[in-house]
């Protein structure tokens, strides 16, 4: 578990932000979209208003000597030249990130696939995504204290929990298990590549008023950029019995500070 807190301060109080994770992107595997994952890195990068979160997955991270190895799937076989890749495409957003007066990339998660080959350690991570891009490394579960202030003085405050996820079903379940015993606003999760969004409310006590108010939550399963089914190959998918793809891309979360409001896009 690793904690952060992020401060944005807002031109105007009632500035809308947005933040766009990137999640589960597989680069080297056949299935990877690399058009849409390039689109969604510029227009993160292009807009001062869009902040983004690495969920893990950035690499398929599938070599010959995994038992998951699959030629027609594994297009990239060498860890750092996938790691590479990854440096490249995401270049202009690391750009941005660096020259932003904010933290535009929130941080960056370890995932399954990543965490599951011995290549793949955190000082590797830490080593190559992280420290010379000035990312945050947040392990495989991070708990964000996010702060949006005006003029110094504070609109909001949400916590976020975000993590990339284990074991399968549905985003929902997973959903659900993470909110047990995490007193959050914010849950995110990856892995199991489905794009949702579920807004929710919970009561708080306002000891100003003494009168109890309903307080926004949302939870989200981040997406993915790699394909469920790919033409002219067979791989993963094409075991399974029940073909229950999603859309590919991301899930947005857009935070009115003024309003203390949360809006869900996928």
């Amino acid at each position: 578990m690793i904690s952060k807190k992020i401060v944005i301060n807002l031109a105007k109080k009632d500035d809308i932000f947005h933040l766009e994770p990137l999640g589960d992107i597989h680069v080297g595997h056949a299935g990877f979209n690399e058009d849409l994952y390039v689109d969604r890195v510029n227009a993160i990068a292009k807009a001062d208003d869009r902040f983004t979160i690495f969920m893990g997955d950035q690499l398929d991270a599938i070599t010959v000597f995994d038992k998951r190895f699959n030629p027609d799937m594994s297009i990239e076989h060498d860890v750092d030249n996938q790691r590479k890749t990854w440096q490249e495409l995401t270049q202009p957003l690391i750009d941005a990130h660096k020259k932003s007066k904010h933290d535009k990339i929130f941080g960056l998660l370890h995932g399954n696939h990543e965490s599951k080959i011995r290549e793949a350690t955190r000082p590797y991570i830490e080593n190559h995504f992280c420290t010379p891009n000035e990312i945050d490394f947040l392990g495989y579960k991070a708990y964000i204290g996010l702060e949006v202030k005006h003029n110094k003085k504070t609109l909001a405050q949400w916590s976020i929990m975000a993590m990339h996820g284990s074991g399968g079903g549905q985003p929902e379940r997973m959903m659900k298990q993470m909110k047990v015993d995490n007193y959050c606003d914010v849950f995110m999760c990856a892995h199991l590549h489905q794009k949702r969004y579920i807004p929710g409310e919970a009561y708080e006590m306002d000891f100003r008023s003494g009168k109890v108010y309903r307080r926004p939550t949302a939870a989200i399963n981040t997406g993915t950029f790699c394909e469920f089914l790919v033409e002219g190959t067979s791989g993963y998918g094409d075991t399974k019995n029940e073909v229950s793809g999603t859309p590919i891309g991301t899930a947005t979360l857009s935070f009115d500070a003024y309003n203390e409001k949360i809006t869900g896009h996928i």
